[in-house]
C-alpha cells in the first residue's frame, strides 16, 4: 500500500504544502465516504483507509485521529443536508406547503444516502459526549427553521420568542421519526411525510395561522 502522507518539503514552501495537504485530506475524505457506501454502515476503519490507498496511521495523520475522521464525515453530511433544507426553506410557498416541502426534503436526502446516515448514527460521539456525531445536525438546522417561524409570528403580532423551542421540537421530531421510518420502511415516503406534516401543522396552525 502506498504511503501518501506528508513528505519533506523545501523551506519556504509552507503555502503549497498546506494546499496539497488540504487537497489530499479532501480526497481521503471522499474515498472514505465512498467506502461506507460500498461496504455499508458497518464499514471498518481499515476499509476506509484502504479506499484511499493508505494505512490507518496515514489516514489519521490527516484527521488527527479516528474521532477526527468521523467528525469530518459528519460535518460533510450535515453541511450538504443543511444546504438542501435552506434551499427548501427559502422557496416561496404558503406556510403549510413550506412545512411539507421542508420535511420532504429532509426525508428524501436521508433516504438517498442511508448507509452513510446509519454509519454516523451508530458511532459514539467523539470526545466522549453522549451524542452521535450527527447530533449537531439539529443544532444547525433548528435556528434556521426558527427564523421562518419567527417571521410568521411577527407578521401576526405574536411573540417570536416561541420560534426557537418550536423549531427544535419540529427538527427533533422529524429527525427521530425518520430514523424509525428508514429502519422499518412501514409506508411510502409520501405517506410518511404527509403524516408528519399533518401532526406538525396541527400544532403550528393554531398559533401561526392557517394560510388563506
Amino acid at each position: 500500500m502506498v504511503d501518501l502522507g506528508t513528505r519533506d518539503e523545501p523551506t519556504g514552501a509552507a503555502g503549497p504544502v498546506e494546499a496539497r495537504r488540504s487537497r489530499r485530506r479532501e480526497e481521503l475524505l471522499e474515498r472514505a465516504v465512498e467506502a461506507i457506501r460500498e461496504h455499508g454502515p458497518s464499514a471498518t476503519m481499515e476499509q476506509l483507509a484502504s479506499a484511499g490507498d493508505v494505512t490507518k496511521p496515514i489516514l489519521y495523520r490527516h484527521f488527527g485521529d479516528r474521532e477526527g475522521l468521523i467528525e469530518a464525515i459528519a460535518e460533510q453530511f450535515t453541511h450538504a443536508l443543511f444546504s438542501t433544507l435552506v434551499d427548501s426553506l427559502h422557496t416561496p410557498a404558503e406556510p403549510r406547503d413550506l412545512l411539507d416541502q421542508t420535511v420532504a426534503a429532509y426525508v428524501a436526502y436521508v433516504e438517498a444516502d442511508p448507509d452513510l446516515y446509519w454509519f454516523l448514527i451508530q458511532q459514539p460521539h467523539p470526545r466522549g459526549e453522549h451524542r452521535t456525531p450527527i447530533g449537531p445536525l439539529v443544532d444547525r438546522v433548528a435556528p434556521r427553521v426558527a427564523e421562518v417561524i419567527g417571521a410568521r409570528l411577527s407578521e401576526i403580532g405574536r411573540d417570536p420568542a416561541a420560534a426557537l423551542p418550536w423549531a427544535y421540537g419540529i427538527v427533533g421530531l422529524v429527525h427521530q421519526s425518520t430514523q424509525w421510518w428508514l429502519r422499518d420502511a412501514p409506508m411510502p415516503r409520501s405517506a410518511f411525510v404527509a403524516h408528519l406534516t399533518d401532526l406538525l401543522w396541527g400544532g403550528l396552525s393554531s398559533s401561526v395561522g392557517s394560510p388563506t
